[in-house]
């Protein structure tokens, strides 16, 4: 009788849930730190397991190939750099081949940087066949996991329960399920179109009719997809205006809605990005570096939610001073910014969400001296990376954390809007009538009954679009998967947190151990948007911003190097620097 071979000597065994930027970038990082080994003869064999429905790998929803190049990526796409492994070209080497049009362009269509990431992805599997390692994809969702003796089980829709792994990692991006969706309780009379994207799908003229008065339920990215949708690809079209007043003209196409009327929570748009040609005020840049290095300099176990949100303050009040806009602001507008969520001297009332979106632009194309709500979003964007780190599994309590919250979110309306030229389209279709604010300014709702709060004599929409991604994290998502990770106790969320907590590596932190830590859930790690809170910023392109996806790498490398094939320690993060980003970067 011939003995098994050790666990030393057999393959590990690895399954990645998710085919998106996040997975990608992972085992981007695992293939160039496999690449780097010295001696690969020393190392276990390595089997991954993908398991995602597709059916373009690399890309995720947000990137599908097929959709509308109207739908533009609403990052600098030179954040696309060069990645780990150092084997594909970035972004702007491969498009310059691939779409020569599209060189130049500071945001190009989602689509095309679809067909990039897909790609990488080629790329990637055919490195990691060159250090031995063996690859297969099981096109189908994952739907729950188990743990068994010494092992993980994943359990499809479709195929079932597969093989058991030793190591699992959860890159799943944009949830489909949660319990804010308007599908999920709907009893209105009128039509509901329950999502966006994808476009084709959902707002065709069938379900939405040329001619239409359509609500949206959001006011915010997706909202700004689905009014791209149904101007450029309904025969709608954008021109210079002809008086050399700066600005666009909407041409309306015979195909498009009469009216689209958003709604808002917070009473406003998203502000725009500043012209990204244009440089930061030199004051403001040295107030933002100087935040950067008070942050830097700090211990991590000084530094909390309010700390930060303090800190942003005073860069912002710095800043304002720097930039010279009116010596009688200070700290008083920019909290007073902050706190109402656009600059205090704009007007409340009709005509408000309009007047801070059009403020933003003229600010923004450098004809304006900015105010305090647009320091407030340089410095936010600025620092982004290092407050992230600062904040990254606080202990705070939940009521500091839920400050912390509430304060980003009115500074991510400020820093991360659309490009200048998209924001300029909306003010071009409000010029035209295509677009109605007068909801945003009345806080009309949308709710499962239908519309609450319309201004007076307005006639009740021909269709409703819920134009409200599912949020980040597991709290109230109603995904199985996310569901098996609460119900099993392999995931803990925090007070005042969406997210599940996660180690440096992203290795899940769930249950109790001796000091009140939390047990490390070895074998099982969460990147991306399902670790929300915990760890902040996760919709982005930007593979420098988080540490989690190198450290993870590191561990398994470590793994293929032990002889006993058990757990190792977590790597610990180290300092990473940033490539230098444009300003309205993330």
């Amino acid at each position: 009788m011939v003995d098994s071979a050790p666990a030393s000597y057999q393959p590990l065994s690895l399954a990645v849930v998710g085919d998106g930027p996040k997975a990608l970038f992972a085992l981007e990082e695992l293939c160039a730190q496999l690449s780097d080994g010295a001696c690969h003869d020393s190392l276990r064999a390595l089997e991954i397991t993908v398991v995602a429905p597709g059916p373009v790998e690399g890309t995720g929803a947000a990137y599908d190939v097929t959709q509308p190049h109207s739908l533009r990526l609403n990052v600098d796409a030179a954040l696309l750099d060069v990645p780990a492994t150092g084997t594909s070209p970035s972004f702007r080497d491969w498009v310059a081949a691939a779409h020569p049009t599209l060189v130049s362009a500071t945001y190009p269509p989602r689509a095309v940087v679809g067909e990039y990431l897909h790609a990488r992805w080629l790329r990637m599997l055919a490195d990691m066949a060159r250090t031995g390692v063996t690859a297969r994809t099981v096109s189908d969702r994952a739907v729950s996991l188990r743990r068994t003796a010494g092992a993980w089980e994943i359990v499809t829709a479709s195929h079932g329960a597969l093989p058991p792994v030793e190591e699992i990692l959860l890159a799943t991006g944009h949830a489909a399920e949660h319990s804010g969706a308007l599908a999920r309780t709907w009893s209105s009379t009128i039509p509901l179109r329950p999502a966006v994207l994808p476009a084709a799908e959902m707002l065709g003229s069938h379900d939405v009719p040329p001619g239409a008065r359509v609500a949206l339920r959001g006011s915010a990215l997706t909202f700004i997809d689905a009014a791209l949708v149904l101007t450029l690809e309904r025969g709608g079209r954008f021109t210079p205006r002809a008086d050399g007043v700066p600005g666009l003209l909407h041409r309306r196409g015979s195909e498009e809605p009469l009216v689209l009327l958003p709604t808002a929570r917070h009473g406003r748009l998203l502000d725009a990005k500043p012209d990204p040609r244009l440089p930061l005020p030199a004051g403001v840049s040295r107030a933002v570096a100087e935040g950067a290095r008070r942050l830097g300099s700090t211990e991590r176990t000084d530094v909390g939610p309010d700390a930060v949100i303090d800190l942003v303050l005073d860069v912002a009040t710095a800043a304002l001073a720097a930039a010279g806009t009116d010596l009688r602001l200070g700290r008083e507008a920019v909290e007073g910014a902050l706190a109402s969520g656009s600059d205090p001297d704009l007007h409340r009332g009709p005509g408000h969400a309009e007047d801070a979106l059009r403020r933003s632009v003229e600010i923004g194309r450098g004809g304006r001296a900015p105010g305090p709500a647009w320091i407030l979003g340089r410095v936010w964007a600025g620092l982004y990376r290092p407050l992230t780190l600062a904040v990254r599994g606080s202990a705070a309590p939940a009521e500091e954390w839920a400050r912390f919250r509430r304060a980003s979110q009115v500074l991510e309306r400020f820093a991360f809007g659309p490009p200048l030229e998209v924001a300029e389209m909306l003010l071009a279709m409000i010029g035209s009538g295509a677009l109605d604010l007068s909801w945003v300014d009345a806080g009309t709702r949308i709710t499962a009954s239908g519309i609450e709060g319309a201004p007076p004599g307005h006639a009740p929409p021909d269709v409703v679009v819920d134009a409200v991604l599912a949020p980040p994290g597991i709290v109230g998502i109603l995904d199985p998967l996310s569901r098996a990770l609460v119900d099993q106790g392999l995931a803990e969320v925090r007070p005042a947190r969406r997210g599940a907590a996660v180690d440096h590596d992203g290795t899940a932190l769930a249950g109790d151990r001796p000091g009140g830590r939390s047990q490390r859930q070895e074998g099982l790690a969460l990147l991306g948007r399902p670790t929300e809170d915990h760890v902040i910023g996760h919709d982005t392109l930007n593979r420098h911003l988080h540490d989690e996806p190198r450290l993870w790498a590191a561990r398994i490398t470590s793994r293929l190097r032990r002889t006993d094939a058990g757990p190792s320690a977590p790597p610990r993060p180290t300092t990473t620097t940033t490539p230098e980003r444009r300003i309205g970067s993330r």
